[in-house]
């Protein structure tokens, strides 16, 4: 790709993993062809190790990024009001950055970040990281020039949009790692069937507490065959941990792992929940699942989840119907049928764009080069924000 020395693109997200790492990637990305990348995200408080570790590596990549100051409010006159205070922290860091380009990576804080680049005809993209477009993002849609998609399933529901399906950037070590290299590190038979637990970024306590009740259903063999490398978040670590010893189980557990190409390398078979960024993952390593989609926010990870069953890669199991007996029944077919696996594994592997980051960057520096022939929105139904 041609070198942009020129292009300054102000990159936004929430600071969970599923929105900040793609923003990092893609701001590697740019770095590498000359642009000033910048990445302003909102810094979550469960999730901030994690958050740190992946800025100081962007950073090192000659990425800059920011936290946005601001406070968390669940409540809507909260949310409105933060809103109204990053709409206006927004005018004043366009004064000081002059992006030519702003690209947001979904959940609320994007909104106002958007629609304050658009009142000053700031060129802006949009990118969906799940098959059903977000709130947030329904909403911006119309005032974007162009919404980029991890999904092609995604594309029916933007009504005609500009579009373009670049994938979901995930690390670039992502699906590298060989099982025998990181088995010792996590105290490890290579040769041992090996399950993955995963709740997200910031955990899932449903997840956690369905596998506290599944070693107790365990049969002896499986008791000292198996082996178990749970990321839990960081509220149930403690309990997780002591629920394994207690069963003499070999686990490795932790609150989170930002070297998560080691922990994929391991996989047998993932137990997870199915947004994303998790399922990219998966699928860029070719690894079977059973996916526990969170049963909120919309339902987009049932979304999420029912795509990957459909093609073949994984087996979805409702948060309400996921008992200890249901897990343990399909984690036992699944370990016993090898062939099974890699069937599955392939099908995975369908879903995967390897090359998702590269994609948007040329998404957005088509965008800032391209004469704009889109239809510019209406500038009159953003007077309100004046």
């Amino acid at each position: 790709m041609e070198n942009i020395s020129s292009l300054k693109v102000l990159l936004v997200a929430e600071g969970s993993g599923g929105h900040l790492i793609p923003a990092l990637q893609v701001a590697e990305s740019l770095a590498k062809t000359g642009a000033r990348a910048t990445v302003w995200y909102a810094r979550r408080r469960p999730s901030a190790s994690l958050a740190d570790a992946l800025v100081k590596e962007a950073a090192s990549a000659g990425v800059e990024v920011h936290a946005m100051p601001l406070t968390t409010s669940r409540r809507l006159l909260g949310r409105l009001w933060q809103c109204g205070q990053l709409w206006f922290q927004t005018q004043r860091w366009l004064d000081a950055s002059a992006p030519d380009v702003v690209v947001g990576f979904g959940g609320w804080v994007s909104a106002p970040v958007i629609l304050a680049a658009r009142w000053r005809h700031i060129h802006c993209v949009l990118h969906e990281q799940n098959v059903a477009v977000g709130r947030a993002n329904r909403l911006l849609v119309q005032w974007v020039d162009r919404v980029a998609v991890s999904f092609r399933e995604t594309q029916a529901s933007l009504n005609g949009a500009p579009s373009v399906v670049t994938g979901m950037p995930v690390r670039d070590a992502i699906g590298r790692s060989s099982r025998e290299a990181h088995a010792a590190r996590f105290g490890f038979s290579a040769a041992q069937p090996t399950l993955l637990v995963l709740g997200g970024s910031q955990g899932s306590r449903a997840i956690n507490q369905v596998m506290s009740e599944l070693m107790e259903r365990l049969s002896s063999d499986e008791r000292r065959r198996w082996q178990f490398l749970h990321i839990t978040g960081a509220a149930d670590e403690r309990a997780v941990r002591s629920t394994y010893a207690r069963h003499e189980v070999t686990a490795w557990v932790a609150p989170f792992l930002t070297e998560m190409e080691a922990a994929y390398a391991q996989a047998d078979v993932a137990i997870a929940r199915a947004g994303a960024a998790t399922i990219m993952e998966l699928a860029r390593c070719g690894k079977p699942a059973i996916l526990i989609p969170y049963p909120y926010a919309g339902g987009h990870q049932t979304v999420n989840a029912r795509l990957v069953e459909h093609c073949g890669g994984g087996l979805l199991l409702e948060e309400g119907e996921s008992t200890a007996v249901r897990l343990l029944s399909a984690l036992r077919r699944l370990l016993a049928d090898e062939r099974l696996r890699l069937i599955m594994g392939r099908q995975m592997r369908e879903i995967a764009v390897p090359d998702a980051a590269e994609r948007l960057t040329k998404a957005i520096v088509e965008l800032h080069t391209e004469r704009r022939t889109e239809r510019t929105p209406d500038m009159e139904a953003l007077s309100w924000f004046e």
